[in-house]
């Protein structure tokens, strides 16, 4: 199953012996994947390389004119290995990160809420998405989001374990957080951790009794249903919702599954089960090693037969990527918004050895029913899902901003909130009133195919606006990446200033015209639409 990486608390503290039996383990298992997948024609035999390693690691420790500390060693060892794959999903645990993983498992867990990746260009740690009404989400953390600081601590080259474990604690104390947002402002904000419950499935509004009402459109009979993640009480919860809109007498609903990071496969598969007839294929999971197998719906799933809008974007990922590509691929229903986020990997947890802690190593892909691949790697120029020509509706960074907080501030539990006068819904008053221009063009648009039989094209062709996108978000980079050296420049120049010693060794000043010319080589790749 697909699962959000959460945070972990405690440090590492294994004795050396153990750490060393744990490289071995770990060194033999990557070169014998090698070996059998017949990548070791220099070397010939797996044993020579570590061998190799081995004869290394004994010759620093026993010669190197400064005592190495082996602890570190192994931590690199390991991070080293992982990091050639360049893919930040496959991440080691050690045995105390174990405790925290199987909590997340479990669905109880305490921290800010969000989940997080390491950028490969800034070597910082990045918001994927921060998870609805946590902590992160009320204190206006972002997708996007670089956490530059923690509690004062700077982020460069922190490892992902490492950087979760100082975002992580005992619920009720605070972390401080030093964040650059996508404008390119920083902030300094402070979280209070909390035990993280979230009711995952939401509507338009609420009523007097502070329950989710999910008609949208009363006149119309139009539903809305916001899904922030997809976890076990998910496809339930979203049942319920769907069983009192057909009781409305609903003719159509909109489902809102923009800034869902995802979460459980099999939760996915059921959700998307809900609005399909039986015998439509859901998704396909493959890989290297691991047989092609494909999800399909079922006729006893189906929960609601009307029309279908998906609304989507870029912060959609992994089992909201699935959800959005079946009922696309299928005809089922209109994608309004812009491409997805493209995580579609497929992680296992593989015990290494007794109390040796796991891997949890990316194995597989998801695809879609249309065979392409989710996932997005380097030097692709498909990955996601893409709305068609005609339905691809952006929101400017500025927009988002203005829209989410009118969200955070409808989502308050309040008399306010719990109270409101009965309003007629039409497109113009979401852009008004909600700043939400996606929203208000999948309104619009099934008025239209209710009204006509046809989907009017309420949004641009998408292929110019796609790679404005992409262009967009390389620029950002590159800013982001100077600005970062820009600042380094400025302390160097300030300790010279001084008469502060300088060490030639940290300096962290260097040409950067290597990463910028692989970022420019992204900008160069053409996108077409889907």
């Amino acid at each position: 199953m697909d699962l959000i990486y959460l945070f972990k608390d405690e440090k590492m503290n294994m004795q050396k012996n153990s750490k060393i039996v744990l490289l071995l383990a770990v060194l033999v298992a990557g070169n014998l994947l090698l070996w059998t997948s017949n990548t070791m024609a220099r070397r010939g035999d797996a044993f020579e390389q570590i061998g190799l390693l081995t004869a290394l690691r004994r010759e620093l420790v026993t010669s190197h004119v400064e005592e190495p500390d082996q602890e570190k060693m192994l931590k690199y060892a390991v991070e080293g290995m992982i990091s050639a794959l360049n893919d930040p999903y496959t991440t080691y645990l050690f045995p105390e990160d174990m405790k925290q993983f199987d909590k997340h498992i479990r669905g109880s867990f305490s921290g800010i809420g969000a989940e997080v990746m390491i950028d490969q260009t800034l070597k910082r740690v990045k918001i994927v998405s921060p998870l609805e009404e946590s902590p992160a989400w009320k204190a206006g953390i972002m997708a996007g989001d670089i956490i530059y600081e923690i509690d004062g601590k700077d982020t460069e080259g922190l490892s992902i374990n490492d950087a979760v474990g100082m975002l992580t604690g005992q619920q009720g104390t605070q972390v401080t957080i030093l964040v650059r947002h996508k404008t390119g402002e920083k902030q300094t904000i402070q979280i209070t951790r909390a035990r993280i419950n979230i009711q995952t499935v939401k509507g338009f509004k609420r009523d007097k009794d502070h329950h989710w009402n999910y008609m949208l459109d009363e006149q119309n009979k139009i539903g809305y249903i916001r899904l922030t993640q997809f976890n076990e009480k998910s496809g339930p919860d979203m049942r319920l919702a769907l069983n009192q809109l057909n009781a409305q007498g609903a003719k159509a609903v909109i489902l809102d599954l923009r800034f869902d990071p995802g979460g459980l496969l099999p939760t996915a598969i059921e959700v998307a089960d809900m609005f399909l007839p039986g015998g439509q294929k859901i998704v396909s999971v493959k890989g290297r090693v691991v047989p092609e197998t494909t999800e399909y719906s079922t006729d006893s799933g189906t929960a609601f037969t009307g029309e279908v809008v998906v609304l989507a974007n870029e912060n959609s990922a992994s089992a909201s990527e699935i959800v959005t590509g079946a009922l696309h691929d299928n005809h089922r229903g209109k994608f309004f918004g812009t491409r997805t986020f493209g995580k579609g990997s497929v992680q296992q947890l593989r015990p290494l050895a007794s109390g040796e802690g796991a891997l949890k190593i990316t194995n597989a892909y998801y695809y879609l029913p249309n065979g392409e691949k989710i996932h997005r790697v380097k030097g692709a120029e498909n990955w996601g899902v893409n709305p068609d020509p005609g339905f691809y509706v952006a929101m400017k960074s500025s927009q988002v901003t203005d829209m989410l907080k009118v969200r955070r501030e409808g989502d308050v539990l309040n008399e306010e909130n719990g109270a409101q006068q009965a309003i007629e819904i039409t497109p113009d008053w979401l852009r008004e009133n909600l700043k939400d221009i996606q929203l208000a063009a999948g309104l619009e648009a099934v008025i239209g195919k209710l009204t006509t039989g046809q989907w009017p094209k309420v949004g641009s062709e998408g292929g110019d606006d796609i790679r404005d996108a992409i262009l967009l978000e390389n620029l950002i980079r590159t800013r982001e990446l100077l600005q970062e050296r820009m600042a380094e420049v400025v302390k160097e120049i300030k300790k010279i200033e001084s008469g502060e010693k300088t060490d030639p060794e940290t300096d962290k000043t260097a040409d950067v015209s290597t990463e910028i010319e692989n970022i420019e080589k992204e900008e160069a790749v053409v996108v077409p639409a889907k």
